[in-house]
């Protein structure tokens, strides 16, 4: 919900990133976002010319806060991975709407694939990065052909992605938030589950439900990682 303190390009954006996650990009107008807010449709145009440009900023500010987090210092270590791991998937799933229309906005709109390749090029680099120090700590032994850490990061992004396109009809609750971001984490072990030691697994699983307060049924829903 926006919030009194915003200013009116504020109000639009973060109404909009909020309507967008529940109904779906192409099934906001431009007017619902303005009732929404309580202005007139004219208000929001004089801001926004077009719902287009609505939608390159969210993704602006997308991209410049995954830079951010992607580009964070680097550490082996169990919970500053995991929290690293938390803190990109909350982001990611605070944009949910980009993931789930991606291949539709991507598809129509060179400016927006081309965020899109930027996003997932630092994603994929810092990926790889965070398996080269998994196997400079003895966490992950050194990859055998045809697997490299390249082509790891690379099924990473597709499977962060595929989580996050599959989350419209997902409530925008804070609880239901977190179970997606515990969703990701849980299919991300999946992931590199089979090329790492099971202590490693283990233990990163295990920080992650505790920082992220998992109990007993959530671990039921999700079906986590043993």
């Amino acid at each position: 919900m926006a919030l009194a303190n915003e200013s009116t390009p504020e109000r639009i954006l973060s109404t909009a990133l909020r309507l967008f996650n529940q109904f779906g990009v192409d099934r906001v107008p431009v007017y619902k976002i303005a009732a929404e807010i309580g202005i007139s449709p004219g208000n929001l145009t004089y801001h926004f010319p077009r719902k287009q440009d609505i939608i390159y900023q969210l993704i602006d500010n997308l991209e410049a806060e995954a830079s951010q987090v992607l580009k964070s210092k680097r550490n082996p270590g169990t919970v500053e991975l995991a929290e690293y791991l938390i803190r990109l998937f909350r982001l990611m799933w605070r944009h949910h709407f980009f993931f789930e229309s991606l291949t539709y906005l991507t598809a129509t709109d060179e400016k927006i694939s081309l965020s899109h390749e930027r996003i997932r090029d630092v994603a994929q680099s810092g990926s790889v990065q965070r398996i080269q120090d998994a196997m400079a700590a003895g966490d992950i032994p050194p990859v055998e052909a045809p697997t490299t850490p390249k082509i790891l990061a690379e099924n990473m992004w597709a499977v962060w992605v595929n989580r996050l396109s599959i989350t419209r009809h997902a409530t925008e609750s804070h609880d239901a938030g977190e179970l997606v971001v515990y969703d990701c984490c849980v299919h991300h072990l999946s992931l590199i589950q089979p090329y790492a030691t099971s202590r490693f697994i283990s233990k990163l699983h295990g920080t992650i439900k505790e920082i992220l307060r998992v109990d007993d049924e959530t671990e039921g829903a999700i079906s986590p990682v043993s």
